[in-house]
């Protein structure tokens, strides 16, 4: 009974163990959202206000469950690998450590889990989200964690839902709305815009014929979830613009020009600069309205300058 190799950080980098006793949550954390940041201050606060003043630690899972399991067919994220570990350190905590769910992680039972956490973190205290489960449905004993946290020691507890319009907050319900198009409410659930990143590269000049020159933003490699294909205002930023610069962006094909293949193209209001080779970081602000065919170029022009007018309200 053995855990695969645990790569640990706190906010000084990577670290090869935990100095001194720790207090303990586990999951995905998809999206570090609201709720997800809740839980996060619980265990904080739980680490500080001990005695023996214990460190927090987050044991995050490197793959989903679900996609392992082969209960999803494609793995994308709410968040990259940088951003989910900056996020959760973010939140306070004394150590990040990322866990990869394999197989025979999958067979560990709950208990097993939690003794090993036990032993190799020096866990001695377990704060899991309120409708958290873990450990293997084959041999489920995971109702059994209590008595086991009295036989070892370790204080065991449950954190209490966040609600937005009285829903707790999940990462499936932020799929849903991203699913949707629904931006404005995915920033609310996550306390923070969607964004996508990506190097800015040579695209089709398609922008530039219409007199709407674009940044083409390369997403390939991310591993993040794509939002609904559409039109939208949103925040463009970079190392030249840390506040953000209003744009007006296509993401998803463009049938006008026969071009199916979906792409992220950006139109930035007031700029007219070389970005070619720069990493740049789109936030999703407003979905102004569907991908359209139109029947000439003069009438997409037409309309982009409507959208143009529309986006302007979100500067």
């Amino acid at each position: 009974m053995t855990l695969p190799p645990i790569r640990l950080y706190s906010a000084a980098g990577r670290v090869e163990a935990v100095d001194g006793a720790t207090a303990v949550t586990l999951g995905v954390f998809d999206g570090v959202h609201r709720g997800h940041q809740a839980l996060l201050e619980q265990l904080v606060s739980l680490a500080s206000s001990t005695g023996g003043g214990m460190k927090s630690l987050v044991v995050t899972l490197t793959s989903h469950p679900s996609f392992v399991l082969g209960r999803r067919t494609s793995e994308y994220w709410l968040d990259d690998p940088e951003e989910h570990e900056r996020l959760l350190l973010a939140a306070g905590v004394h150590y990040v450590a990322e866990l990869p769910f394999t197989a025979e992680v999958a067979r560990l039972t709950a208990c097993q889990m939690a003794r090993l956490l036990h032993e190799r973190l020096n866990m001695r205290a377990l704060l899991l989200g309120y409708d958290s489960r873990f450990g293997s449905k084959a041999d489920d004993d995971f109702d059994r964690l209590p008595h086991l946290a009295s036989e070892l020691g370790f204080y065991y507890d449950r954190g209490e839902p966040f609600l937005l319009e009285g829903e707790p907050i999940s990462s499936s319900r932020i799929r849903s709305s991203l699913e949707e198009g629904r931006v404005e409410e995915t920033q609310a659930l996550l306390g923070r815009p969607y964004s996508l990143s990506g190097v800015v590269s040579h695209g089709r000049g398609v922008g530039h014929s219409l007199g709407f020159p674009t940044a083409n933003i390369d997403l390939a490699g991310t591993r993040k979830m794509m939002p609904r294909e559409g039109v939208y205002a949103v925040k463009v930023k970079s190392e030249q613009w840390k506040a953000g610069s209003l744009g007006m962006a296509n993401l998803g094909p463009m049938p006008t020009f026969g071009i199916e293949r979906p792409t992220l193209e950006v139109h930035l209001l007031g700029y007219d600069g070389d970005l070619y080779g720069q990493t740049v970081t789109v936030e999703f602000v407003h979905r102004l309205r569907d991908i359209m065919r139109f029947s000439s170029a003069e009438a997409l022009q037409e309309q982009l300058a409507h959208d143009l007018k529309d986006c302007r309200q979100y500067e």
